[in-house]
């Protein structure tokens, strides 16, 4: 019997499995807190994901056992080679330890891993961890900000992952069309900004930054995340939340009084005080850009550069065929996004009753003064009957121009994609409010052009 044919017959009965739920439980306690278990609808056929070979799938792996998804099969798409199997190996081992009744297959045929899905979770990162550090450190030489977001290193990740990201939606608009595209990969705004502009594909970023805020609020709060209701908007991750509601009534000004008496980094005190609205720790990735140059400058590794040793370190742990439980050096980079978001909102997806969660959509009016086309984060109604962003009006003033101009360097990025252009490349690089001129605009581009190959004419 083939592994898939093994999987359907496994699949075929699904039992419920309380020791290991509260096992993992444990590891996810954000986990089971809901009323999904007893709303959902049929067992979920397969869910792919893209970029299977990461050593943190057993994250999702396990959220998805915590929360008791209706999963048949979880199918890793990746390149050939010893990471995928071992990877898929390892999370087959904690499935069979749960008693959970799925597996996961490894496949590295594009069109017949995502036949059948109902849900692709795009988690591939083009160039790997050493793509990322060179997204973080290269700017910082240069003078600006580095990351794999935002600014310069987010442009060059950029023109590294659209053409991949884009030939997949095209194989996928021909075998698939009517899945759920749900894309975690980076920078995250502008993939998902890329396939609501040129592909038809039903396309959503879960957003772990507002999740992380959201929760952080309840705890001021004294109440359950799903209790609360944030007025929030943004785009590529530097968000703010307007207002908070509880039981239908705003508790802002409370929230804001708990964050002046709390000892809580996560929250930036000088911003709160100057514009009375809680910002994500993106947001001071601008308004104090020359504190984190400094500090990125003074740095002896990036993060990426971290990530890329401890994947290795970890690789080297799941080869070990005993092992069936996720290791601590795994745990350590704190992947919430899988627990607080991905699962979330696949569980919302399949539930009767419609949920509200901030997700990166096309913006479609939710934002009233930026472009219908662009990609924001925002509220959305999410169900069955699909997603809806919910109208968040006008943005304050004081943040238009930023937003614009970055939803304008976004806008240039997909057209150097999708034209090969050199010249819109440089564009969008010079608009970027995180790019300080346009000599370093045209270094930065010719240096990355040279090192990675950008066919840009």
């Amino acid at each position: 019997m083939g592994n898939a044919e093994a999987l359907r017959t496994a699949g075929a009965k699904r039992r419920y499995f309380p020791q290991f739920v509260r096992q993992a439980s444990a590891v996810y306690p954000a986990g089971l807190t809901g009323s999904w278990l007893g709303d959902h609808t049929g067992m979920i056929e397969r869910i792919t994901i893209l970029g299977g070979s990461s050593v943190y799938i057993p994250e999702f792996i396990l959220s998805v056992i915590a929360h008791n998804v209706n999963v048949g099969e979880i199918v890793l798409f990746g390149r050939a080679g010893a990471k995928l199997e071992t990877v898929g190996a390892f999370c087959n081992r904690i499935i069979h330890k749960s008693g959970f009744p799925g597996s996961v297959i490894t496949s590295t045929d594009f069109e017949e891993a995502v036949t059948g899905a109902r849900y692709v979770i795009n988690h591939i990162r083009v160039g790997g961890m050493e793509a990322r550090a060179r997204d973080e450190t290269l700017p910082v030489k240069m003078g600006m900000i580095g990351d794999d977001t935002i600014g310069a290193g987010g442009i060059a990740c950029a023109l590294r992952t659209l053409p991949v990201v884009l030939e997949w939606a095209r194989q996928l608009e021909a075998v698939n069309a009517g899945v759920r595209f749900i894309n975690l990969t980076n920078p995250r705004g502008t993939v998902v900004e890329a396939l609501g502009r040129l592909s038809n594909l039903t396309v959503m970023g879960p957003c772990d930054v507002p999740a992380s805020m959201l929760n952080k609020v309840a705890e001021l709060l004294r109440c359950e995340p799903a209790e609360l209701r944030m007025d929030y908007f943004g785009v590529n991750h530097l968000g703010w939340i307007q207002d908070v509601e509880l039981n239908g009534r705003s508790h802002m000004l409370q929230v804001l009084e708990c964050i002046e008496r709390a000892d809580d980094d996560a929250f930036d005190k000088v911003l709160i005080d100057l514009f009375r609205m809680i910002p994500t720790n993106k947001v001071r990735m601008y308004f104090h850009r020359d504190q984190l140059l400094k500090r990125q400058q003074k740095a002896d590794r990036s993060r990426g550069q971290i990530l890329r040793t401890a994947e290795k370190q970890i690789l080297r742990l799941y080869r070990d065929e005993t092992l069936n439980e996720l290791p601590e050096l795994t745990r350590q980079r704190n992947a919430v996004w899988y627990d607080q978001t991905i699962v979330p909102l696949i569980e919302a997806l399949e539930s009767k009753q419609d949920r509200e969660l901030v997700l990166c959509v096309r913006n479609n009016g939710a934002v009233r003064d930026l472009p219908e086309e662009c990609s924001v984060e925002a509220p959305v109604k999410v169900g069955r009957r699909g997603i809806r962003p919910q109208k968040v009006g006008n943005m304050p003033r004081f943040l238009r121009g930023l937003y614009y101009m970055i939803k304008e360097s976004d806008r240039l990025v997909v057209e150097a994609v999708s034209h090969k252009s050199y010249d819109h490349a440089l564009q969008a690089l010079c608009v970027n409010p995180f790019v300080p001129s346009i000599d370093t605009a045209r270094a930065f581009l010719d240096r990355v052009m040279k090192e990675e190959h950008f066919e840009l004419h």
